[in-house]
């Protein structure tokens, strides 16, 4: 048995810690398809997709518990937020149940904070307290602080989450992990993502180890399936 902050990792319990996603630009509607399967055999917290199949996962996961999720202004976060604003209404209509935003990093790091800071809050209005907001800082091109001044601009625009990455650029070291963590409030989530290549299951268990909520992986079946060997590798350490 492996506890993570007092809770006990399970199958499912570990599946709800996963958003599955697909979002590779030669994605096809197949891939999708197949998705939407495997998220229904293990009921991962969403279901997260480029815009363009937004409409069929909403509709392939009716009365599923598996949000369907979408990328917005993804992957470099340069659009106005007047086109961010715009792209999560338009997704917000075809089904969407999650926004993943990725920020103005370069005005982020030109310490615009009101710009950055506006452009959150814009779609977390919209968006209202039904839909999850998870804001993509993308902390593999920012120091540490610019991730804690990143972490105050989501913060104050009142979204979910804090997302580490776009995916594109690797994935977060722990230490990152553990600094987005401690600079936002308990009430605001924090996601990692990263390429598929930096997920391995022990490192997912680090990520939720380090202060993670949510993981955003394709390799979400592989990580559930080494559940059984982390249970033996690590539970007599009794991690928690």
């Amino acid at each position: 048995m492996i506890k993570v902050r007092g809770e006990q990792l399970t199958r499912a319990s570990l599946a709800k810690h996963i958003d599955f996603s697909i979002l590779h630009p030669d994605t096809t509607t197949a891939h999708i398809l197949e998705g939407i399967e495997v998220c229904k055999r293990d009921l991962y917290n969403s279901f997260c997709v480029n815009p363009n199949y937004l409409s069929l996962v909403a509709e392939g996961l009716k009365g599923v518990d598996v949000a369907p999720s979408v990328v917005l202004d993804f992957p470099f976060g340069s659009g106005t937020p007047a086109v961010k604003k715009a792209a999560a209404a338009d997704m917000i209509e075809r089904g969407a149940e999650a926004l993943d935003l990725v920020i103005d990093v370069g005005a982020l790091k030109d310490g615009n904070y009101d710009l950055v800071t506006t452009e959150i809050k814009d779609v977390v209005a919209l968006a209202g307290p039904a839909i999850k907001t998870k804001i993509i800082i993308e902390a593999a091109l920012l120091t540490d602080d610019e991730i804690v001044a990143a972490a105050k601009c989501v913060t104050d625009a009142g979204a979910t989450y804090i997302k580490s990455s776009t995916g594109r650029h690797g994935g977060p070291s722990l230490r990152t992990v553990k600094l987005m963590r401690d600079s936002v409030p308990e009430s605001v989530g924090v996601k990692v993502a990263g390429t598929g290549a930096f997920w391995t299951s022990s490192i997912a268990l680090g990520c939720l180890l380090a202060g993670a909520d949510l993981i955003g992986t394709r390799s979400g079946p592989a990580i559930l399936d080494d559940l059984p060997l982390l249970e033996q590798i690590y539970a007599p350490a009794n991690l928690g």
